[in-house]
């Protein structure tokens, strides 16, 4: 895996809805909000627990194989010393939205660019022309003209087809889907007005029951939403005998299973890496 100055780059998808809790409040949305980039507000798994998890799961599958096979503290690092792997922020790359012709992802030309550009140095494709107008990508045959509506969440907006002119990857978990791009104004905007919110309440431990006044609400990032994150070795440090390729792949069953994030006992945070 040694990759030098450039992070290998991973997708994930969402088998359940996706839980980072911010550990506060935001007024007028739910009682336990979901981690946010600052900048552009939209939800984002932070590189922390991404390194937190795969490093519990890494020392399951050391325990598998007698002990003997891996470093964990040289991969991972230690209260002392900083490890060989680093794990950046996990961004939404493709946002699932209900829409009149079925479920719709949504991304933006930045996130095409960075993360399915497929090699090449530029993207061609038709950027869309106003902040309100919708590119199509891939799929909806039914948008054929510039007259075109397609509604995303609550929104109706103008849409225009670009499928001939998509010279970009989209993950395979995607192929023969529909996948629209929108300006980065909107997608912050549709992403955390399509959010999961539940509701659920505390139990009382010593009658079982539910407690009184202790109903609370909380968000996730939908099923089906399509994760980008990146994993880089310190160019610094020699990991040629640390079998970390294998020992990652190794740990994505585990992702799959047990998950990632809060709420784990209510059916939240499989991911599956493609």
């Amino acid at each position: 895996m040694n990759n030098g100055n450039n992070p290998e780059k991973k997708f994930a998808y969402a088998l359940d809805p996706i839980h980072i809790g911010a550990g506060g409040y935001q007024l007028g949305r739910v009682d336990n909000s979901i981690v946010r980039d600052p900048t552009t507000g939209v939800p984002k798994i932070p590189g922390t627990s991404l390194a937190g998890v795969i490093r519990a799961y890494a020392e399951i599958v050391k325990d598998q194989n007698a002990g003997n096979r891996y470093d964990i503290d040289t991969i991972f690092g230690t209260e002392e010393k900083a490890g060989v792997l680093r794990f950046y922020d996990g961004h939404i790359i493709f946002f699932p939205v209900n829409s009149i012709y079925g479920t719709v992802w949504i991304t933006t030309r930045e996130l095409l660019e960075y993360w399915c550009k497929n090699g090449e140095k530029g993207i061609e494709i038709n950027i869309p022309s106003a902040n309100d107008e919708v590119s199509v990508l891939q799929g909806l045959g039914e948008i054929n003209d510039k007259n075109s509506i397609i509604t995303l969440g609550w929104l109706m907006l103008e849409a225009v087809n670009a499928n001939g002119d998509l010279k970009v990857k989209v993950p395979s978990k995607l192929a023969g889907k529909n996948v629209v791009m929108v300006s980065g104004k909107l997608f912050s905007h549709i992403v955390n007005d399509n959010l999961e919110v539940r509701t659920s309440v505390s139990i009382d431990p010593e009658t079982g029951a539910a407690k009184d006044g202790a109903l609370f609400t909380y968000e996730a990032i939908p099923r089906c939403t399509i994760l980008g994150f990146e994993i880089g070795e310190d160019p610094r440090k020699n990991s040629n005998n640390l079998n970390i390729p294998e020992l990652l792949k190794s740990t994505y069953p585990y992702l799959k299973m047990l998950g990632i994030g809060g709420m784990g006992t209510r059916g939240f945070g499989r991911l599956k890496i493609l």
